[in-house]
């Protein structure tokens, strides 16, 4: 089992997840809460319903040559049990992206949008 940190970036088995299973058994996620097992998805496209913002694959060995995007609509549960290996870290510069569209995030209940600013703020 993968010990989940803040801004790590892992890779999870999702295929037991009633949403995400039905499209794909693993996704790349970012840590945004240990307490609350809260994680961000990258995904390939940009979509604009899911305040999206690109990463570079330059910044990151894991995206191997593809940027990617990382979706700030919806934080989603991931239980410690599905993360499969550490890939990365999330960079300052994201990690102050992540802050911003968290906080200007209308569809985020309060409660986790101060837990989640609260931890991620605290690695910078």
């Amino acid at each position: 089992m993968t010990a989940p940190a803040i801004r790590g970036i892992y890779h999870a088995d999702v295929s037991a997840d009633p949403e995400l299973g039905r499209h794909r058994s693993r996704k790349h996620c970012v840590c945004v809460s240990v307490g609350s097992g809260l994680y961000l998805l990258v995904n390939t496209a940009h979509r604009e319903l899911y305040n999206d913002f690109q990463i570079k694959a330059s910044d990151y060995a894991f995206l191997s040559g593809v940027d990617r995007f990382i979706s700030c609509h919806k934080p989603k549960e991931i239980s410690t049990s599905s993360l499969i290996q550490r890939v990365g870290t999330l960079s300052n510069t994201d990690t102050r992206t992540v802050i911003a569209k968290i906080k200007a995030s209308r569809a985020i209940p309060e409660n986790d949008k101060t837990v989640i600013i609260s931890e991620l703020s605290a690695t910078l």
